[in-house]
């Protein structure tokens, strides 16, 4: 006799889990889920979210107590790691199809968008896109509340540069607001979180997102990015000039990338002392070196 086709069975073991017995799915998804290698099994993660959608609130209390596993109960780098995975990614479904849940199921995804595992991390910021992708200019306005978080911030920033939450926007203002802030987040934070993943994964995010954005929404963001130009951190400067230097952008923008340029240009601070500054010199360290041996 022939085993049924994985996703009826993935339906039959979900349907085992609303009845009160998950251990049949979990070991389903667990098994398939392609970890602890590179890439998880994002198609199977994508079909046990349609098929929570699908069954609407009945699914809610499985897909949940799935996002909700901690890192004991479900370690990164480790097979199980794709059970919060699958969660976080029905939530999303469920959030984009059922404006009633919405609210309640991104604040969960805001519970986890600063998990210490980096595949939730990510499921989060799919998942919040997806959730945009329905619900578009109106969870730009409620995704103010994360953004004085880094990795909260990240996501949201993520999520704005790539589709399909990108398509859905229609009005600039929401998206600029959330850049700047941010911007804000990123410049305020003290020394010691330079070196914390959260920073370097939202100045990774205002690296990436601006783009498209601009692509999307034109003259704005680049007025945006021409007024953090004099911003003092050299690390949110350079990624301005690293937007400000996209091909893309500058073959369809050129003018506005120029006033980028331009303002950055006009608040570089000066040399200290200009009377010392002779330009590059060579290093004769080595000379040096060679002549202390005589």
């Amino acid at each position: 006799m022939q085993s049924p086709p994985p996703e009826p069975r993935l339906a039959g073991a979900l349907d085992e889990a609303v009845r009160g017995r998950p251990t049949p799915l979990y070991t389903w998804l667990v098994r398939g889920s392609r970890l602890p290698s590179a890439r998880a099994n994002d198609a199977l993660a994508d079909a046990f979210a349609q098929l929570c959608r699908a069954r609407g609130r009945g699914a809610d209390t499985v897909a949940l107590a799935l996002a909700r596993l901690t890192p004991d109960e479900a370690p990164g780098a480790s097979a199980r790691e794709f059970l919060p995975v699958c969660g976080i990614a029905a939530l999303g479904a469920r959030g984009a199809a059922d404006p009633e849940v919405r609210s309640a199921f991104v604040q969960e995804l805001h519970a986890r968008a600063d998990d210490l595992r980096f595949r939730v991390r990510d499921a989060v910021i799919q998942a919040l896109g997806r959730v945009g992708a329905a619900a578009g200019d109106s969870l730009v306005l409620e995704a103010a509340s994360w953004m004085d978080g880094y990795f909260h911030a990240a996501a949201v920033v993520a999520a704005l540069g790539r589709e399909p939450w990108l398509s859905a926007l229609r009005d600039a203002a929401g998206p600029i607001a959330r850049l700047d802030d941010a911007f804000v987040t990123a410049r305020d934070a003290p020394r010691a979180a330079a070196r914390y993943p959260g920073r370097k994964a939202l100045v990774e995010a205002l690296g990436r997102a601006p783009g498209p954005l601009a692509v999307r929404f034109g003259v704005p963001v680049f007025d945006m990015l021409a007024g953090w130009a004099s911003v003092s951190d050299p690390e949110l400067r350079g990624l301005i000039e690293e937007i400000a230097r996209d091909k893309r952008l500058v073959s369809r923008f050129g003018p506005d990338v120029t006033r980028v340029h331009a303002a950055l240009e006009a608040s570089r601070p000066p040399v200290r002392n200009p009377d010392h500054d002779v330009g590059p010199t060579r290093d004769r360290s080595g000379e040096r070196r060679r002549r202390g041996r005589r």
